[in-house]
């Protein structure tokens, strides 16, 4: 159901153009390229169901008003809900990111948070096409807006790092442009309405990072992602339904977003979109902040050789990252689970005491083990130049993180170095049966074996993606 309205002519506003190009044309990807997307799906949907296990998550998934009779909404992965698309891409994008469990980028980030947008516009679509004798859209559909979503996310972090402290907004406004194209095409916008649609998530009020920071650190970041995808899908039906998009929402002097969030400073992307991001998707398998998960495996490594003598640490040392010294390098209380999930040293901490971290680590229960204030209380965290560089550097991308114990006799340990974190792209075929068991473990509780086996052949071969209908696929996730 293409819509186009009569809008003034463009003026140049040339990341807008390319994005709108990019979202319309029809790609033939690689079929590495593909087979990355169906285990991005298994990913997430064993994120989202787990989450169900919250009860603080399960809160905000249900409804704000009662369906009405006979709608046909959009599944929610188990539950029993159907809701319009609007309040589905909020629920099933925060259930995704609750866990902060999900994929995440090269260049930050969290790209499967799109997908709250992308099932749910991509369900409604499928139902509204069938109603007017047109084919229904399929999880190859699916594919393509996950493949671009996470390419507009990725390049435009990449170029702008809108959540750096000089700017200051939360990185959820990369899902929000990225869904709001995907979903506005979804729903059967041509060229023109996506450049609508991106003119005014452009020039919607933006989230502020400060959510994820002390003293604010709080329940909202593991919302705001579904947020971001419902504001995308409700911008899309909008320009669906003929709203005017503008001229220049980033270069406009004064009140455009570039002159009012970047000093002034042009928004670009870092290179020409294709499918990188996707192709260099980082898994979790462990529910942390990106930035700590290499710490945690050289904690993890460090046990066997302090043998049972946590008591006898005089000092621990981490070396890290400009970007962990500014987000996760976090001292003082951690009063919430939002804090203690964004803190490297409760997160060192907790692997050195237990061999891994888990989602129930960081509640107010495990938090009051006074053994976890006591370690951190004795680390030093420390930026390496060099991990610095590695992280910024485009050629090499790491993640690194190192840790080095010194007991009270003056016995030194090794300095325990992991560059990239077991779910990077060089390291694919270490994390593949981690994946499987990840997905086992989250779902187990809401799942029978039988439908656990179900999604996951669903998702094992590419012949089948192009058949099955995103309705349907939705339909077997739910409770």
């Amino acid at each position: 159901m293409p819509v186009s309205a009569t809008t003034p002519a463009w003026q140049s506003e040339a990341v807008l153009e390319a994005i709108a190009d990019y979202v319309v044309k029809d790609v033939d990807w690689p079929d590495a390229t593909l087979d990355t997307t169906r285990l991005c799906l298994v990913d997430a949907m064993g994120c989202a169901i787990g989450a169900l296990d919250d009860p603080e998550c399960v809160r905000l998934l249900t409804p704000l008003f009662p369906s009405a009779p006979g709608w046909e909404g959009v599944p929610v992965p188990g539950t029993a809900w159907r809701l319009d698309p609007v309040a589905a891409a909020f629920d099933i994008g925060t259930a995704i990111r609750w866990l902060d469990f999900s994929d995440t980028s090269i260049v930050g980030g969290h790209p499967s948070d799109n997908l709250g947008a992308i099932l749910a516009a991509a369900c409604h679509a499928s139902r509204v096409r069938q109603r007017q004798g047109q084919p229904g859209l399929t999880l190859r559909d699916v594919q393509d807006a996950m493949i671009k979503a996470y390419e507009i996310q990725g390049r435009l972090a990449q170029a702008n790092r809108f959540d750096h402290p000089s700017v200051g907004l939360d990185h959820v406004i990369g899902v929000k442009i990225a869904s709001t194209a995907v979903a506005t095409w979804l729903l059967g916008g041509d060229r023109d309405a996506v450049r609508r649609a991106l003119s005014n998530a452009f020039l919607d009020g933006q989230a502020l990072n400060a959510y994820r920071h002390t003293p604010n650190a709080g329940t909202r970041k593991g919302w705001a992602a579904g947020d971001a995808c419902a504001r995308a899908v409700w911008l899309a039906l909008r320009t669906l339904q003929g709203e005017m998009g503008y001229p220049q929402p980033l270069s406009a002097p004064t009140w455009g977003f570039e002159a009012v969030h970047m000093g002034g400073r042009p928004v670009t992307l870092a290179q020409p979109l294709g499918h990188g991001i996707l192709d260099r998707v980082i898994f979790k398998l462990s529910p942390c902040q990106r930035n700590a998960s290499t710490a945690l495996e050289s904690a993890v490594l460090l046990r066997p050789w302090l043998d049972g003598r946590i008591n006898d640490i005089a000092r621990i040392r981490i070396f890290t990252h400009d970007e962990v010294m500014r987000r996760i390098n976090k001292t003082g209380p951690l009063t919430t689970r939002a804090a203690r999930d964004h803190s490297l040293q409760y997160i060192v901490a907790t692997a050195l005491l237990k061999g891994s971290v888990a989602s129930e680590d960081y509640s107010d229960v495990s938090a009051s083990d006074p053994r976890i204030d006591a370690l951190r209380d004795k680390m030093v965290v420390i930026e390496d130049p060099a991990y610095t560089a590695g992280h910024h550097d485009p050629a090499v991308l790491s993640c690194a993180n190192a840790v080095q114990i010194e007991l009270r006799s003056g016995e030194i340990s090794d300095r325990v170095e992991i560059l990239y974190p077991m779910g990077d792209p060089s390291r694919r075929a270490e994390c593949l049966p981690r994946l499987t068991e990840k997905f086992t473990g989250l779902t187990a509780g809401k799942w029978p074996a039988q439908q656990r086996e179900q999604v996951l052949a669903a998702l094992s071969q590419q012949a089948g993606m192009a058949t099955t209908r995103v309705e349907d696929w939705l339909d077997g996730l739910a409770a």
